[in-house]
């Protein structure tokens, strides 16, 4: 007697069975795994946040461009404007419930400070140079971020990279340079100036400090409240970036403001913000100083805001639900999807930025190291898993502030419990020769 198979058969033209096992049906059974009812939540999560970021890069720009003659009060207003937002949850959640754990509240203030610090620095050299730096170049620069960090990371934290991983972030280098060669060789131009470029990419110095940070001052707090860190993190950056405004007085070309025209300055970026132009004589692309461009612009800086918020909400969640992977791979398609975006005339008007052959180019090769760099981690990872028993904890640290940089996520290691002297007593002997039962190893030390 025949047994029938169990595997499902298909008819083909001429009326014989055949096993579903062909390209279609691995594609199929592919795509009904992704689509399963569990996944779907995080599909969701993961396409907002790319949809989120990409959004969240053209407002940056285009609220860079409504400000551009008011950079530093741009920087304030991104900086004090998160601070009642964040105080009016964090004082709904005191008073209300008990969602803030007491070890939050007992966290050292100055550990705050110093993140409100590194941020405040990093947030005023990227809306500085930002204002003259063109949005697809931002992004590009914007993964030198990995590098730096890595740097950082193993001055201060002693982190051991894998030759993958350093093999990526160098291409990313290199993918940066040939991004800034148009600046470097091409004609002047005040929309993207190549010492605001550079300007620009010194913020990458500061974050890549902050994120270090993050990993060594949080880690004592396995249950960190986002809101009450974030309005911590708000108060102590917005105070610090006032005390940078001796900064703009050796700031060269219109970028200048002297130490008696900070106020004045300041009067007329609230006028900006108002929808005001000031400045529409003796302007324009010709000249050093360009004209005013305040039209809606309070409208253009509440969209920032507001979609800041939800974008890095979504890094919360796609980190929570799907993992570090999948955040990384989201991360590495947006970069491409920001840049098109910024060509499109129909969607960015006067603000467009035409595809250049070095720009795509940079792009590309800026691509291919993030897949190296994002492979290198994951198998990395895997490695720490194996080690741990079990999955490394990730957590995200976001920061809400002007940025626009990519957050990184902290690998939490799990801490390596120094062997008890009955352990290395019978390790010694088991490399002597000497046998010794394996729960002898195992003993806990008080036995």
């Amino acid at each position: 007697m025949v047994e029938e198979s169990s595997q499902p058969l298909l008819q083909d033209e001429e009326g014989y069975a055949k096993p579903q096992n062909g390209i279609g049906a691995k594609v199929k059974g592919m795509f009904a795994t992704i689509f399963q009812k569990e996944n779907i939540p995080i599909i969701i999560y993961t396409l907002c946040y790319i949809v989120s970021g990409v959004i969240n890069s053209i407002l940056l720009k285009l609220t860079m461009n409504s400000f551009q003659n008011y950079g530093f009060f741009l920087n304030q207003l991104t900086n004090y404007g998160y601070i009642p937002i964040f105080g009016a949850v964090v004082a709904y959640k005191l008073y209300f419930t008990n969602d803030i754990p007491e070890e939050t509240k007992l966290f050292p203030k100055y550990k705050f400070l110093i993140m409100g610090a590194l941020d405040a620095v990093t947030g005023y050299f990227v809306v500085i140079g930002g204002v003259r730096t063109s949005g697809p170049l931002q992004q590009l620069l914007n993964q030198a971020i990995i590098p730096f960090t890595m740097l950082a990371s193993l001055i201060f934290l002693k982190e051991r990279y894998s030759l993958i991983q350093v093999g990526g972030a160098a291409v990313i280098l290199s993918g940066v340079v040939v991004s800034l060669i148009p600046s470097l060789t091409g004609p002047p131009d005040p929309t993207n100036s190549v010492f605001w470029n550079f300007f620009y990419l010194i913020s990458i110095i500061p974050f890549a400090g902050s994120n270090v940070y993050k990993d060594i001052g949080f880690q004592a707090v396995a249950d960190m409240d986002v809101w009450y860190l974030q309005f911590w993190d708000a108060f102590f950056q917005s105070i610090i970036g006032t005390f940078l405004f001796p900064i703009n007085a050796i700031l060269p070309g219109d970028a200048k403001i002297p130490f008696n025209q900070v106020l004045p300055a300041m009067k007329n970026g609230a006028l900006c913000l108002a929808g005001h132009d000031i400045i529409v004589d003796n302007c324009g692309t010709d000249l050093q100083t360009t004209c005013d461009n305040c039209h809606h612009a309070y409208i253009i800086i509440l969209c920032y805001m507001t979609i800041n918020v939800i974008y890095n909400i979504f890094i919360l969640l796609v980190i929570k639900h799907a993992g570090a992977t999948v955040y990384s791979i989201a991360n590495t398609l947006r970069l491409p999807l920001t840049n098109i975006v910024f060509s499109l005339h129909f969607i960015m008007g006067a603000a467009v930025t035409p595809f250049s052959g070095l720009s795509v180019a940079g792009l590309i090769i800026i691509l291919l190291g993030l897949v190296g760099y994002r492979i290198g981690s994951m198998i990395k990872a895997k490695k720490a898993a194996l080690e741990n028993g079990g999955e490394v904890q990730v957590r995200v640290i976001p920061g809400l502030g002007p940025a626009g940089v990519d957050v990184m996520p902290v690998h939490r290691k799990t801490p390596i419990e120094p062997k008890s002297p009955q352990y290395l007593r019978n390790q010694l002997y088991g490399k002597l020769g000497i046998h010794v039962p394996e729960n002898k190893y195992n003993r806990p030390v008080n036995d």
